[in-house]
């Protein structure tokens, strides 16, 4: 027997109001790869699952295609199914997502995908819109936590009913702002899992994907037509010659202003292109505000009335905040502008990265250092890391480097990972430079969780064992605090790597010093004032910030301050101890 419906009120982040909805609307399975902005939503998942006592399944995945292609699956089961994830999570699920558009699904199917337009945590502060018009599925743009709350069930009602994807695309400020949301009891209760072969569909051939693309054009031009008359009840209270035609947490932005002639979208694709037209047809001054790509502006047949993005009206870069829209809008708003220090972060007080980091530069000081995306990302301010771009990316460029610069002259290069990051993208090009014989060294940073996105559990695995499955011949292992022993392990990996023309491993473990079990390393160290030079040497280049100047002296903060003792041995006229 199903319990009865209660409502009550919590106060939320967006991203626990995506996950309560999600599980009111029916999903059982939930799977994700950690990512801010998205973090929250799984964690909140099972949190208010256990608390509703509803059994649920899923989890952490090792990487997004895995989540993605493991909650698809969920949902070809008959098992409504969510997987979340940052929007360039997106970007290593969008094989997958492509794929799916064209099978279709068998019960719903969300794809949350939170952005950031900024950016303030990511490499790019691209538009996960772009990639539901790309896929051909439908995209909803909830402007605040209640809103999402609602528009996820809506997007699980719509995905039953067509059997697609949905995808929904909330951004960092509906994301990560509160707001008290009226949320109902899930049901206890749900369909048993099975699981109907379809040949044709779930295994379809080329030959096949032909006719499943008509089906999936002639399912997105029904879709379209979906909203015609509720975007029409707007259009008729609209009594200006100008509109705003707006979506996402814009759409409350413009309410904040006190702009009333709003037409809100909140499914920006797929829409009607004759409706589009028409509304630019009624008005004089056609604006369109969406963050953080012209998707809606794309789909107006005839933009020539049109004030946004494709116009110039509307910067093409940056987040659209509360005062950079009222400068849209108005000019004469325009502020001076108030420049503030800008202070780079860093890594924790105490971090295990931080001696490897700086062992490898002055180890390598001509080296050469391509670095990955996650907290070691932070090593390019000691000077050890010259190169990120994506997950994983720090082996492919470094396979390349270490093939084009070693072939007349010896030119160290040394790669860093962590261990969240080498199983979720770093295995293939691991493998790809023991294939290659390229001679380089592979630092794994493993300090056993994923530390950047909130300290998410990583796969227990053997890295040792994973990594000479690779191919790889030589694997050491070091204590990340024992510098002497991490600058002798670099130096050995790298000169049997460059005689042997093959990549070496140098695991480096060292548990988190705010996620890991906590250790007590003793007292902190002191400075012998006499013995300082003030070279900076460990406040600047080896930036401890527990290490700091103060009228010409080096002082520890002792609240700060670990007690790891690294900066003794990096200090070069042994002035701490």
């Amino acid at each position: 027997m199903c319990q009865k419906s209660t409502l009550k009120t919590k106060f939320l982040l967006g991203n626990e109001a995506i996950a309560a909805g999600a599980l009111k609307g029916g999903v059982r399975f939930a799977a994700s790869y950690p990512g801010t902005p998205s973090s929250e939503i799984l964690p909140a998942f099972f949190s208010l699952a256990k608390e509703f006592n509803v059994e649920v399944e899923g989890g952490w995945m090792i990487n997004e295609k895995v989540a993605f292609e493991a909650a698809l699956a969920a949902s070809w089961s008959h098992v409504d199914a969510m997987v979340s994830m940052k929007q360039v999570g997106l970007n290593v699920a969008a094989d997958s997502l492509m794929s799916a558009a064209y099978t279709g699904t068998e019960a719903g199917f969300l794809v949350i995908s939170v952005d950031d337009p900024g950016p303030y945590s990511s490499q790019t502060e691209q538009d996960s819109r772009f990639f539901a018009m790309f896929a051909k599925v439908p995209a909803f743009d909830p402007s605040s936590p209640q809103d999402a709350y609602t528009l996820v069930q809506e997007a699980l009602d719509l995905s039953r009913k067509f059997k697609i994807p949905v995808l929904v695309r909330p951004v960092l400020r509906v994301a990560h702002s509160r707001e008290s949301v009226g949320i109902e009891a899930p049901e206890n209760s749900s369909p048993a899992p099975k699981f109907n072969k379809r040949p044709g569909v779930w295994t379809a051939t080329p030959k096949f994907r032909y006719q499943l693309h008509k089906e999936l054009n002639e399912k997105i031009e029904a879709i379209s037509q979906l909203y015609n008359q509720e975007i029409e009840e707007q259009l008729s209270k609209i009594k200006s010659h100008r509109i705003f035609i707006a979506s996402g947490a814009l759409y409350n932005y413009l309410l904040d202003l006190g702009i009333e002639e709003i037409l809100r979208i909140k499914m920006p694709f797929p829409l009607d292109a004759s409706l589009l037209g028409s509304i630019v047809e009624s008005f004089r001054e056609v604006w369109v505000i969406e963050e953080t790509y012209p998707v809606i502006e794309l789909q107006i047949p005839d933009r020539r009335r049109v004030k946004g993005r494709l116009s110039g009206h509307v910067p093409k870069e940056g987040e659209i905040t509360l005062q950079k829209l009222k400068e849209i809008i108005d000019p004469a708003e325009r502020r001076v502008q108030v420049h503030f220090e800008d202070k780079k972060p860093r890594l924790c007080p105490g971090c295990g990265h931080r001696p490897v980091f700086y062992a490898m530069r002055k180890t390598f000081p001509k080296g050469i250092f391509p670095g990955d995306i996650g907290c070691y990302t932070l090593g390019t301010n000691i000077g050890a890391v010259d190169t990120f771009v994506c997950m994983g990316s720090s082996i492919s460029m470094g396979l390349s480097l270490a093939l084009l610069l070693n072939k007349e002259k010896e030119q160290p290069v040394v790669c860093t990972i962590g261990d969240s990051t080498f199983l979720h993208a770093g295995i293939p090009p691991l493998i790809e430079a023991v294939e290659k014989n390229a001679p380089m060294v592979v630092a794994i940073l493993d300090n056993r969780t994923t530390a950047m996105t909130g300290g998410q559990p990583v796969a227990q695995t053997d890295l040792e064992a994973l990594v000479k499955g690779c191919g790889v011949k030589k694997v050491e292992k070091v204590f990340a605090y024992d510098f002497e022993k991490v600058c002798k392990s670099l130096k050995d990996c790298w000169r049997y790597s460059y005689q042997n023309r093959t990549p070496s491993v140098l695991l480096c473990q060292c548990p988190c010093v705010v996620f890991g079990p906590k250790k007590s390393f003793g007292t902190p160290p002191e400075v012998i004032e006499e013995k300082c030079t003030n070279c900076g040497i460990c406040y600047k280049i080896f930036e401890c910030p527990a290490i700091s100047e103060k009228d010409g002296k080096v002082v520890i903060d002792t609240i700060l301050c670990t007690g790891c003792g690294v900066c003794r041995k990096v200090c070069p006229v042994n002035a701490i101890q």
